[in-house]
């Protein structure tokens, strides 16, 4: 049977010479594995439809013989050109991706995340907001059941808290910035998905060794003796 379904892809890896496995958050069908052949060869096809952080409209046969899911066609939705141009914004992007694949669930249909997903992919690639990955890990979360609106936060923060779970991601820009803050809600966001799924996150390690290394080509200032 060959449904088609759209869905944005949240990672790959390469499967011997020529294959590719995946795994999509799919609009109908939730979070699906998916196997692409071929398309590591120099004629195949669907390669640019593998990637990471896409989104398209994608031709799933499912086997009633096997679990396995192929992929046989598709169509690019968006690569989101913008984002891709920019380290910064696409590291977040990989670590919006890895924050679905971690609370979505496999084969349950769920339109709301992968609405969510878009939208927030979408608002990154025209820009983008500090507390972007905040508001979207928190209303994953509230989505699969583990709200954090009720967890308590110092006072004069409880405001900004409570804003970030009511303002809609095309909203942001309405809450006020404070680096401070937005370092502490994040890491409580990322603790919550690295408990629920039982894993740590790759992503901000990522990351951090990027933003190390960055730092450590800078140029150094020279001591100037007394």
């Amino acid at each position: 049977m060959i449904i088609n379904d759209s869905a944005v892809v949240l990672w790959r890896r390469d499967v011997g010479e020529c294959d590719r496995r995946a795994v999509l958050l799919t609009e109908n069908h939730g979070k699906l594995p998916v196997r692409f052949g071929g398309v590591n060869r120099p004629a195949g096809k669907l390669k640019a439809l593998s990637e990471p952080v896409v989104w398209g409209e994608y031709r799933l046969f499912f086997s009633a013989r096997s679990p396995a899911v192929h992929v046989v066609g598709g169509r690019l939705e968006s690569v989101f050109p913008a984002l891709r141009n920019d380290l910064a914004r696409t590291m977040t992007a990989f670590s919006l991706c890895e924050l679905a694949m971690n609370l979505c669930a496999e084969r349950a249909p769920s339109p709301d995340k992968y609405r969510l997903l878009c939208r927030a992919l979408c608002i990154l690639d025209q820009g983008g907001h500090p507390w972007l990955e905040t508001a979207f890990g928190l209303k994953l979360l509230e989505s699969a059941g583990y709200s954090l609106r009720d967890l308590p936060v110092p006072p004069a923060e409880s405001g900004l808290w409570q804003a970030l779970h009511e303002s809609e991601l095309e909203g942001l820009g309405a809450v006020p910035w404070r680096p401070a803050a937005g370092r502490r809600f994040l890491q409580v966001v990322r603790d919550h998905v690295e408990a629920h799924a039982e894993r740590l996150l790759r992503a901000p390690a990522v990351t951090e060794r990027l933003d190390n290394f960055a730092s450590s080509l800078l140029p150094q200032k020279e001591s100037v003796p007394c």
